[in-house]
């Protein structure tokens, strides 16, 4: 949260949206200009309006947690009406549980307020206790007042509290919870046959008649998309930051300021050597881990190279890099091998320590105790912070003033000289890379690629965190490969796709004589040679030494007996037909340890179900406008 507040307090949009929301509204949200006292509502739920202000601080603190919580997300997907409307949808249900609470006479005290706020952990100081000081500092970090987010956390216990009302009947029982673990924890084995592509690819010959067919059928994924090299202005933070001067003083002030944000807990750097065995396994398994473990802790106690031993034996993901952790603090890990680790010495290696994961024997590479990081470690973030804090305030006049001089007619290299920065390249890109490479809508892109050749744009492109103005330099046409230079391609595709068809065909000739009684027995006895059994494998698609078959899964799980299944099942390099083995039930002593959880879980997913259909009923009743539908397009 610490960091939440440091980003807040030095957000660049927080300061400069609103100067420059009108020049780039075509590129933006396609939304006319709003401000504060004037903000028309968005929406009304009854009488009560919701302003367009609101939701665009809703959607921005939205789209920030979705990136940081899935940075490999599409960029386009926060630009695009279906998230919007679920931003909206998401502030209505709010106003309209908001209002059946107010009608309901359920209240929330000043005294309950004061204990709730003086609760958070991040408004306690040393001692634990909330400071007055750190509350105050959080609210001028984020421009509130005292008032508004005491208002917030009045609506927002409210709700919730509406919320415990209407869910106090969810009761799940434990028979409910069993029933569910037992789905979702049982196991079960197959028997299968493999019929491998690549057996079947022997005296497979194409003739060039086929691949000039393949060719002429299928041109368009044969086709290079248009491509075009450009030149840009980036008018982003950390890019102006860049010419931005900061000098000691300002960073010592900084760093004072903020020194809280700069504490940390102890850490230590590891690697381990895992020898895997289930926390429920039976004594036997038990033994053989731990005979194993010994055996290589003897040799890492002779001196024997830690990080080779790792490689060598290892059973965990870090055996490929010496079985190195890295730096981690005491919560990153389960509690016997973070207890271990941090009481040992530099160089220390341990005796076998058991967890739930197995075995393990730790090396200590380092340590760090825990304290407050000191001004010159710090020294060089807090540089970039306050550079990019610098820019926000200029970045719109800038952006004005390259706006103005495209708009006379200037290039693209003088608007720089004139403002003072450097001109950027991206050589021979395509409109998908473009969105890739900036985070811009799909209109962005395409308007890139219409800019006639030598031509800078009047108007700035929205990119992830800023804007650029762009002008083109070279334009590559969209075409077709001609067919000698993906000949090979083909001729390997339809190799590839004539083995598996004979594969398909071999696994149905050999699966219809399993099926019919009367040639049965006969082929049970020609293939049992061939006949595998997997490990156990749960519903989540995955099956060990196969791969994933979510079909082949689901129907071994549904199968009524180990009659062979009456379908063969594709995989990655060629077909599989099977039938199940046997069914693994779980272990009494997982249910027992996964009980709690699950009864916890079931409960919240009734009351999620109990308040949906309250939700629903109230938005039917509530007269619910949108009176800004452009805001969402």
């Amino acid at each position: 949260m610490l960091d939440k507040m440091r980003d807040s307090a030095n957000s660049w949009i927080i300061k400069a949206i609103f100067a420059i929301i009108i020049i780039v509204f075509v590129f933006a949200f396609g939304m006319g200009q709003f401000s504060g006292k004037n903000d028309p509502a968005i929406a009304y739920v009854d009488d009560t309006p919701i302003s367009t202000q609101e939701f665009m601080r809703v959607y921005r603190q939205t789209a920030d947690y979705f990136k940081k919580q899935n940075p490999n997300l599409d960029s386009d997907y926060f630009q695009s009406s279906e998230f919007k409307k679920m931003i909206l949808g998401r502030l209505v249900n709010s106003y309209v549980l908001r209002n059946e609470a107010q009608k309901l006479g359920i209240t929330f005290s000043k005294t309950e307020l004061y204990y709730s706020i003086s609760s958070i952990p991040f408004f306690h100081g040393a001692d634990n206790q909330f400071d007055k000081n750190i509350y105050n500092s959080y609210l001028r970090a984020n421009h509130m007042s005292a008032a508004t987010f005491e208002h917030d956390q009045k609506i927002s216990h409210l709700v919730q509290k509406l919320q415990t009302y209407v869910a106090l009947p969810v009761r799940p029982t434990e028979a409910e919870a069993r029933d569910i673990f037992n789905w979702a924890a049982s196991q079960v084995k197959a028997e299968y046959i493999a019929f491998p592509a690549e057996n079947y690819s022997a005296g497979i010959k194409i003739s060039d008649k086929q691949i000039e067919e393949y060719y002429n059928k299928n041109q368009e994924k044969f086709r290079v998309p248009e491509t075009a090299s450009i030149s840009y202005l980036e008018f982003t933070p950390k890019e102006m930051a860049k010419y931005e001067k900061v000098t000691d003083e300002e960073i010592k002030q900084y760093y004072e300021a903020y020194k809280e944000n700069y504490k940390q807990d102890a850490k230590v750097k590891a690697s381990h050597i895992l020898i895997s065995v289930d926390e429920n396994a039976d004594k036997a398994e038990v033994k053989k881990a731990k005979a194993k473990i010994e055996k290589i802790y003897a040799q890492a106690k002779k001196g024997a190279d830690f990080a080779k031993l790792a490689q060598k034996y290892s059973e965990g993901p870090s055996s490929t890099v010496g079985g190195e952790l890295g730096w981690f603090d005491k919560k990153s890990m389960v509690k016997p091998f973070a207890d271990k680790a941090f009481s040992m010495k530099v160089g220390e290696v341990s005796e076998p320590v058991r967890t739930r994961f197995g075995f393990h024997i730790i090396k200590l590479e380092d340590k760090k105790e825990a304290g407050t990081q000191t001004l010159e470690d710090v020294k060089g973030k807090i540089k970039a912070t306050i550079s990019e804090d610098k820019a926000a305030g200029s970045i719109h006049e800038k952006l004005d003033n390259a706006i103005d001089m495209a708009a006379s007619g200037m290039k693209l290299e003088k608007i720089a000289d004139e403002i003072g920065v450097v001109v950027k390249q991206v050589e021979k890109t395509t409109v998908d890379a473009l969105k890739q490479q900036f985070g811009m809508k799909p209109e962005a892109a395409k308007t890139v690629f219409n800019l006639a050749i030598n031509t800078v744009s009047e108007i700035p492109v929205a990119i992830d965190n800023g804007y650029i103005i762009v002008q083109k330099d070279v334009d590559t046409p969209s075409f077709i490969k001609p067919l000698k230079d993906v000949k090979d391609s083909i001729v390997n595709y339809l190799e590839k796709d004539h083995a598996k068809v004979a594969a398909k065909t071999a696994a149905e000739e050999v699966l219809k004589k399993l099926i019919d009684p009367k040639t049965a027995k006969a082929e049970q006895d020609e293939i049992q040679a061939d006949v595998r059994t997997t490990e156990a494998f749960g519903r989540n698609g995955f099956i060990p030494g196969l791969g994933m078959s979510k079909n082949l899964v689901e129907d071994t799980f549904n199968a009524a007996d180990s009659h062979w299944l009456n379908k063969v099942y594709e995989l990655q390099d060629g077909y599989v037909i099977a039938r199940l083995d046997e069914r693994i039930p779980p272990k009494e002593g997982q249910w027992e340890k996964q009980k709690e959880v699950i009864m916890n879980s079931l409960q919240r997913e009734q009351a999620n179900t109990i308040l949906n259909s309250f939700v629903t009923e109230l938005r039917k009743k509530a007269d619910i406008k949108i009176t800004r539908p452009d805001v969402l397009k």
